[in-house]
């Protein structure tokens, strides 16, 4: 699924935050049995040949809206900590709704901070090695990812482009195919979408083309809905400064007199 500009903000600052802490993570693991797909798992591998050694494992996910924190959508929470990533005006909004054993850090500007931490360690919910398995595998997909960069897809036309997306549509993986596009095209994501409606593209695939198009639309009305309540809460705060100014301005003055 395409994500909002904050979501992939918010997963690269939860990505330096965990790394700062030695923290082994990948984003979007896949768990068994329909138990969903965790925004980002991380490992911490503890201990030594003497002492032994301890994995704790880290389940997090990412809300960036109301309406994405309330949504019906799966939570996958399976590991001994797991915690919500939230921006931090969300969260004021929200923490009454937070279980206690769920740990919550918030995101402002660029950076994670941890708010509350879950109140005891789990028993994993999940057998560790397919843990390690599916770590493995996601971090594989990002390895491939980053290579098709390098290589870039403008060596291939769009007929083949075309072809690609409607195979893996056929297996469930257009999203991830989709997504990474619009990442290799991240500078000129226009140009992506030109070459989605390229007068050249077969009548076979206007309805995925569609497709891809409303939900890159969709997420673009996500975006400035977002912006619109970022800029709403500014004039909200530059308000209550200025209220606070003049009822210190009013007492300085009967001070005076």
């Amino acid at each position: 699924m395409s994500k909002t500009s904050l979501t992939k903000e918010i997963e690269v600052a939860l990505y330096h935050y965990c790394y700062d802490l030695g923290h082994i993570l990948v984003e979007e693991v896949t768990m068994p049995s329909k138990a969903g797909i965790v925004d980002t798992l991380s490992v911490e591998l503890k201990g030594n040949c003497s002492k032994g050694y301890e994995n704790i494992w880290r389940f997090y996910e990412i809300k960036v809206s109301k309406q994405d924190f309330y949504s019906k959508n799966k939570l996958t929470f399976l590991g001994h900590f797991n915690y919500f990533v939230l921006p931090t005006d969300l969260y004021s909004v929200v923490k009454n709704d937070i279980p206690k054993n769920i740990g919550v850090l918030t995101y402002n500007k660029g950076s994670i901070s941890m708010m509350t931490k879950p109140i005891r360690k789990k028993e994993l919910s999940i057998d560790e090695n397919v843990l390690f398995r599916n770590l493995i595998k996601s971090m594989n997909r990002e390895v491939f990812k980053a290579k098709q960069v390098e290589k870039g897809l403008t060596i291939y036309n769009t007929e083949t482009l075309m072809k690609e997306i409607v195979k893996r549509t056929a297996k469930g993986k257009s999203d991830f195919l989709v997504d990474f596009m619009l990442e290799t095209y991240a500078e000129d994501k226009n140009k992506f979408l030109n070459l989605l409606i390229d007068s050249s593209v077969s009548e076979d695939y206007k309805e995925l083309v569609l497709s891809i198009l409303s939900q890159e639309l969709k997420y673009l009305k996500e975006d400035v809905v977002l912006i619109k309540e970022d800029y709403r809460e500014e004039r909200r705060l530059k308000r209550e400064a200025w209220l606070k100014i003049r009822q210190l301005e009013n007492q300085l003055k009967e001070i005076a007199n």
